[in-house]
This record gives C-alpha cells, structure tokens and sequence, in this order.
C-alpha cells in the first residue's frame, strides 16, 4: 500500500471505517511506537504480526513466516516508520476531529494537558480494534512509562493522572480497575461509560462547525446527560411539615451567591410525601434552573451506579460558571454499591462539587454516619396534612371522575400524597365519568387493599354511598359548648402561644373530643389522637415506650395531641398501685411536664386523677350540660322547619331543666332512626328524656331491691 492511497480518503479501495487520514495515522503510529518500545519482550503471536502488517499497508517480511520474534519484523517497521514520519514536523500539533473533540472536552471538563491527552489515546484506542492486540502486551509495570513517553510527562505525574480519585476516573472518561488480575495498558486506556456516550460524536459531521459551534454541541450533548426539571407545582408555604424549608432555601441562596464549594443538602421521607416536589420548589423559589442526574438512560435502559456517578459529576463541571442545583435522586442504589462508590469517594464527592447537590433518598437509616455528617442539612420530608395541603390534593384530583364531596373526602385522608393523587388521577382516566358513585366504591376497593398491602390501617376511602344517609349532627359551633371557664378566650390564646397543656373534663358527649378537633383545624395543625387504654401494653417497660414514641411523633409533626380517658393511666397511686401501674404513670407525667406542644387529655372522672397530675396541667375545663339559647340552636339545626315555631315557644326556664350535650343529641337522632320514628320535636325530647335518663341514673334500679 502506497502511502497516497492512505491520504485518499475517497479512494473506493479504502476499506477503514474511519475516513479521517491523519487520525489513522496517529493510531497507527501510536502502535508501532508501542510496539518498538516493547521490543523482543513484546508477546504478540504470527496472527497478531500478520494483522499488524495489513493494518499498516505493508507486506510481512518473507523469513518472518509464522514467526514471533521481534527481529524477524523490526526492520520493516523502521522502514515504515521513516517513511510515514518524513513529512511530519514535530513541533506541530496533531490536528483532527478526534483531537478537536478531546480539546474541547478537556476545557469543559476542567481536564489538564495530561488528562487531555489520555483521554485522546483512550478515545483513539476505542475507535481503533486494531491496537488492542498491543496494548495487551504492554503490561502495568511498564504501561506508565511508555504514556510518559507518549505524553512528555513523567511516570509519576501520569501515575496521578490514572488513579481511581482522578479526574478521569471520576467523570467516568476511564473505566474503574475492578479487576484483581494483573493489568495491561489495554486495562489502563478502557474507556469509561461517559467516553462511551461521548464516541458517537466524532461520527457526526463536526469537521466543519466553528470552534465556538463544536464547543456549544458538546455542552449541549453533555448537559442531555442529565436533563433540565420541569418547574414544580407546589409553593414553598405548601410544604408545612418541613419546617426547614426557609432556611434551606436561604442556605443555597448564600452557596450560589459565595460560590462555595460542598454545598450539599440531604431530602429524605417516605415514598411519595413530594420529596422530589421539594427539591423542584425550592430551584424555583432561588430562580435557577434544576438539573437531575436520571436513573434510566433515553433508551429506557437502567443506568448502572457508576454511570449514574459520571453524569452527577460531568454536569458540576459544567454548570461551575453558572447557576443552577443538581439533584441526585434514589441515592440508595449508589452509596449502598461499594464497587461504584468506595467509601473515600463519597467524600470527594461531597467535598469538592462546585454547585449544590441535594441528594434524595426515602430513608437515612442505612447510611453510614461518616457519609452524614458530610451533608450541611438533612431535611425530612412527611405527608402535608395542612389546609393549604388539602387544597392542593383537591386540585390534584379536579380530573377524578367522583362527586364533588368524595374529592374532598379523599384529599382529606391521612394517606393522600402528590403520588397517591397523580395515580388515582391515571386510573380516572378508565372510569366511566356519568357514574361518579360507582367510581368511587372502586376508588374505595382499590385504596383499601392498598393500604392493607403496605401495611397500614384499612379506613375506607370514601364514604360507602350506595347505603342511605342516617340522620347527621351539624357542623361544629364551639358557641354551643358550656364550658368553665368559657372556650373562646382559651382557643385565641392557644392560638398565640402555640402551646399549652388543658385537662378536659365533664360528662360524656359534652364537646370535649370536637373541641380538640376544631382547636386542631384552627391551627392548621394534624390531630394526633391516643386513646389511653390502646397505649396500655402487656410486657413491662411496653407502656413507657409507647408513650414516649406518641409524644414524640407529636413533637416532630407539631401536631395537636389528644390523650383520651388519661384517667385509665393516671390513677391515684396509693399502695394498691402495682409497680409497674406506678411506673408508666411516672412516665406520662415526665412526658406531659416536658411536652412544649398543645396537649389536650379527656377525662369523665376528673376527682379520680392524682393531685401531682394535675398540677401538671396549665389549665382544666370543665364541661357542663348546654345551657338553654345553645340547647335551642342545636335541636332547631337538627329539626324539621315546621317544628321551629313550636321549638320557639318552649320557655328557657325548661330548657335549664335538662343536662342535655351534643352526644345526648347524637345518640337520640341515631335511636329514633333505628327505631323507625320520624325526627319530630316530641319524638325527639322523648329520646332525650331517655337518654338523661340512662346517663344521670334516674332509672329504677334492676333486681332485688
């Protein structure tokens, strides 16, 4: 082969995939220089010589048949050599696609001239097979020597250049060595899976675009590798259960404003509370734009965790001059992969990244502290309970084919997240629209059993309608509550203070359990209830826990918490008190002396409860029957408007008669509709002539007198 065939790249003789003549030069020479500098402690086989030789256009030597000795071929290659170099002048460059490419690369990337120049032979190696064969005979010990040669810079400057923390390995340009064989120069130069993603581009026609064109598409392409966000749908106020939000936002305003370096913040919760929602909010709220590392690659295929890795690091690099956050979400699957990530990695990784990371995860508690300690906040993320909460769920499920009062029975649940809102919004899609009830006994099945699976408590989604309404209670009005001292005053300054601990005690039905939901509801906060007896444990020391678990997840939600019948745990404690009755009773007290929240405990015993235990509480109130103006509110609310003339004309002084509370009231309507009677006033006072009656004792006793 003449050296002018090689030159004519549009010679239909050429046979080389790669069309770009002084590239094939450069691989070529690259080999043969490998191939000189091993020597007759080169190992190459005839097989191996005779592809060599038809790689490189010349005959083999005729007494180097079947040969292997460096000898036998030598002198060809000189002579090849001093031709294909005669013309070449060493102080200039070596120019080309290829090398155009790796110089840009090299500049985005933050890559030295060293680092440049071993990703140009990897990237050479990649595209050239024929060069395989030597490089694997090139074994470690002699491999860094020859890049020195082939680089101009010494063995110990290239040994820094190819370690497992450099540059290259890290951006993924260079494979990681995850092999306990030993190692050749083939080893040293396997390209990494970014220098895979990055090949194709030299098959593009970029020959022809201007310095500033090629630069601007290979940012282009290397910022595709982990793509900008869509903005998010939350407000930042949305998110009431993170009570760091501020200041996180605040936390990454000064990082981009001082361009620190190691920014880092850790979001973690439960799956589908709007982590990622989170992060989203927050990008928004700063101005910047977000860009997320993905778990699959544009063709659906998983990403391993070490390509996961490059593309979080090729994006710092590329966004260091401007602003912008990157999230990393499922970090699980990273961190917990030894292999892609060692342990000294993590901290490079924490350290040195010139953008913020938030790194998501749906729980901390298999990370290592060492790798913990390196985030600057760690944020949890729980459900969103709140108003502004609900409101957001019912625009969620606007699309839901249900009644208008199942949407905002569902975006009242304690289960609902954006997730379980954006799946039932998918299924809505398969319901029939003109049968909204019928949509939502399957909306019901379908939550319950999910529920159930993961191991949650199996309430219904929605109200069953296919059964008929029962008589129902009207909404809540504290002014119907008779309490000692009165209500509003207490309600508006726990509203202030935000803490407070009431002792509610009274006659059964009497408001004491709606008031800590309206108290609950005014503060825009989740009600936490505990009924004393469930908190009761069989094991000793089971009891304590429990409580200190219940108080707790209050403290952390800042949620108002309701202990109901307190009196089952806080009895007098005599000496008829068993130890451990004695020791759980102990435990309440400490919780409640420490509780810096809105505690409300329900008792009808009040006279019963140890004296220690209500000095514990800020305020006791009492609930009495309802006096006679709110008594006639509540009955006329639950008449018919015929009987509202004769309701009026019953004086007050009879009225105040009757111990009659709001469960009096409930529990007569529920007797007189199972009893088939019509909801009349004389039906009604019968029933709750009855129901005074059984609660005040005035009955004629039963049995023997």
């Amino acid at each position: 082969m003449q050296w002018g065939q090689v030159l004519d790249v549009t010679s239909p003789s050429s046979t080389d995939e790669h069309h770009d003549p002084e590239e094939r030069l450069f691989a070529q020479l690259i080999t043969v220089r490998m191939v000189m500098f091993q020597g007759k402690d080169g190992s190459l086989d005839d097989e191996d010589w005779q592809s060599l030789f038809g790689w490189l256009g010349i005959k083999l030597p005729k007494d180097a048949e079947n040969s292997r000795r460096y000898s036998d071929y030598a002198p060809a290659l000189k002579r090849w050599w001093k031709r294909a170099t005669c013309e070449l002048d060493p102080d200039t460059p070596v120019t080309g696609t290829l090398t155009m490419l790796c110089a840009h690369v090299a500049e985005l990337l933050q890559l030295n001239p060293l680092e440049r120049d071993i990703l140009t032979l990897t990237w050479l190696r990649l595209r050239h097979p024929n060069m395989n064969p030597i490089l694997t005979c090139v074994e470690e010990t002699r491999a860094k020597k020859l890049l020195a040669q082939l680089t101009g810079y010494g063995s110990d400057e290239v040994h820094l250049g190819l370690q497992e923390r450099g540059r290259l390995k890290m951006l993924g340009l260079l494979s990681h060595n995850k092999s306990y064989r030993p190692l050749d120069l083939d080893d040293t130069l396997s390209s990494g899976p970014m220098l895979r993603s990055l090949a194709p581009l030299v098959n593009h026609d970029v020959a022809t675009l201007s310095s500033t064109a090629l630069r601007g598409f290979i940012t282009e392409r290397l910022m595709s590798l982990c793509p900008a966000q869509p903005a998010g749908t939350f407000s930042l106020a949305s998110f009431d259960a993170v009570p760091l939000r501020q200041l996180a936002v605040d936390y990454l305003r000064h990082a981009l404003d001082t361009h620190q370096a190691g920014a880092n913040v850790l979001i973690y919760g439960a799956p589908g509370v709007g982590k990622t929602e989170l992060v989203k909010t927050l990008a928004s709220q700063l101005g910047v734009p977000l860009y997320g590392v993905p778990v699959v690659d544009q063709d659906d295929d998983v990403l391993t965790p070490s390509k996961r890795l490059s593309r979080y690091q090729v994006v710092q690099k590329l966004i260091d001059q401007r602003p912008g956050l990157v999230m990393f979400d499922e970090i699980e699957d990273v961190i917990n992969d030894e292999e892609a990530l060692p342990k000294g990695w993590m901290n490079q990784l924490l350290e040195n990244n010139p953008k913020p990371g938030l790194w998501v995860s749906n729980s901390v508690y298999w990370l290592d502290p060492a790798y913990l300690r390196r985030f600057d906040m760690i944020i949890e993320v729980k459900a969103q309970h709140g108003e502004q909460a609900k409101a957001h769920y019912h625009e969620l499920l606007d699309e839901l084919p249900v009644t208008p009062q199942g949407r905002q029975h569902l975006a009242a649940q304690p289960w609902m997240t954006p997730a379980a809102a954006q799946q039932l919004c998918r299924l809505g899609t398969l319901f029939n629209p003109r049968t909204p009830q019928r949509n939502e006994q399957h909306i019901d099945t379908l939550m319950t059993h999910r529920l159930h699976a993961l191991g949650e408590a199996s309430t219904r989604a929605l109200p069953d309608t296919s059964l008929p309404a029962g008589p129902s209670m009207p909404e809540y009005r504290i002014e119907w509550l008779n309490t000692r001292p009165g209500l509003e005053s207490i309600v508006q300054r726990l509203t202030r203070r935000q803490r407070g601990r009431l002792c509610l005690h009274g006659l059964p039905g009497s408001g004491k359990t709606a008031l800590a939901k309206h108290l609950a509801k005014r503060l825009d906060r989740e009600l936490i209830t505990a009924h004393a007896s469930s908190l009761l444990d069989k094991f000793v020391g089971g009891t304590e826990g429990k409580l200190a678990a219940l108080f707790q997840q209050a403290r952390e939600q800042k949620a108002v918490l309701l202990l109901d019948e307190v009196d089952t745990l806080l009895m007098q404690r005599d000496n008829g008190m068993q130890s451990w009755e004695i020791s759980h009773t102990n435990e309440l007290l400490v919780q409640i002396e420490n509780f810096d929240g809105i505690l409300l405990a329900t008792t009808n015993r009040a006279d019963s409860l140890d004296r220690a235990v209500m000095r514990r509480f800020d305020l006791k109130v009492e609930f009495l029957p309802l006096d006679p103006e709110p008594l006639r509110d509540l009955l006329k609310a639950v008449l018919p408007e015929r009987d509202h003339h004769r309701l009026a004309t019953i004086p007050a002084s009879h009225l105040a008669q009757r111990r009659i509370t709001p469960g009096n009231v409930r529990t007569a309507l529920d007797q007189l509709d199972l009893r088939g009677l019509p909801i009349r006033l004389n039906t009604l006072m019968d029933a709750l002539t009855l129901e005074e009656r059984e609660q005040h004792g005035k009955r004629q006793p039963i049995g023997f007198v």
